[in-house]
């Protein structure tokens, strides 16, 4: 298991990912059963030699549906240290956990309300929370493919550890939500999923946007090996960071 750290790729991320493992089916469809269904997925590095460099990753999701409505919940973790000559540097240092709650207006429309809290040190995000409400679509609606398109109206507020004048402490304000997000079976063991989600706002808050897709497969009784990528922009980054970011995580999970 390993973990790629990218700070200035400005391109979306390819995944391969292949396993020879027949176990048990995987479907692109939400149960509505009112059960909690998902899954967790682990990964990291340790080396040691004249330096220590160390990564853990963690992403968790789950979701809950009946035919009326469904509740999703995830959380994101990502920790990178690197110590040379006895001085650690922190390379990561993210954690972010969200949710958000659909209820259907029809087999193929929702409303929904959601929210999200990040602290990400590295890029000198102390805290951010951000809350939004809208509707979707289901575009497609297969047992192999499911494609949702969405948006709506949001509120942002975003605290920075170390700034430099000009550069605000923080910045706030009305965000707009558009984003698409979908699930595909690529065979009975894997599938793969993928959200893009860009927040057009305010003057004071700029663009940003994120793109996350993950691949899972079955490899005996619901444990996984997973592969996924993560690219997030910023318009308006504080103190001159970079606009975009990227991670490439590879580990194993559980699928429940």
């Amino acid at each position: 298991m390993f973990q790629i750290h990218l700070r200035q790729s400005h391109y979306a991320l390819a995944i391969a990912f292949c396993s020879l493992s027949f176990s048990q089916l995987i479907s692109a469809q939400t149960l509505q059963d009112n059960q909690w269904h998902g899954g967790i997925a682990i990964g990291g590095s340790y080396a040691s030699s004249n330096n220590v460099a160390q990564t853990f990753n963690l992403s968790a999701n789950g979701t809950k549906a009946t035919m009326e409505d469904k509740l999703g919940l995830y959380s994101v973790i990502n920790y990178g240290s690197n110590t040379v000559n006895k001085v650690k540097t922190n390379t990561a240092q993210l954690l972010r956990i969200g949710g958000r709650y659909d209820y259907n207006m029809s087999a193929n429309s929702f409303f929904f309300g959601g929210s999200e809290l990040e602290t990400n040190k590295i890029q000198n995000i102390d805290s951010r929370y951000s809350f939004n409400t809208g509707a979707g679509f289901k575009l497609i609606k297969t047992e192999d493919t499911s494609f949702d398109l969405f948006t709506g109206l949001g509120y942002s507020n975003t605290r920075f550890g170390t700034t430099i004048p000009p550069s605000p402490s923080s910045k706030k304000g009305v965000e707009f939500l558009l984003g698409e997000e979908s699930t595909h079976k690529l065979s009975n063991t894997s599938s793969v999923k993928q959200r893009l989600a860009i927040y057009p706002g305010s003057s004071d808050i700029g663009t940003r946007g994120t793109f996350d897709v993950s691949l899972a497969t079955v490899v005996a009784n619901g444990w996984t090996l997973n592969a996924s990528a993560a690219v997030s922009y910023t318009s308006k980054p504080s103190n001159n960071f970079k606009r975009t970011n990227s991670l490439v995580t590879f580990g194993f999970g559980y699928k429940y």
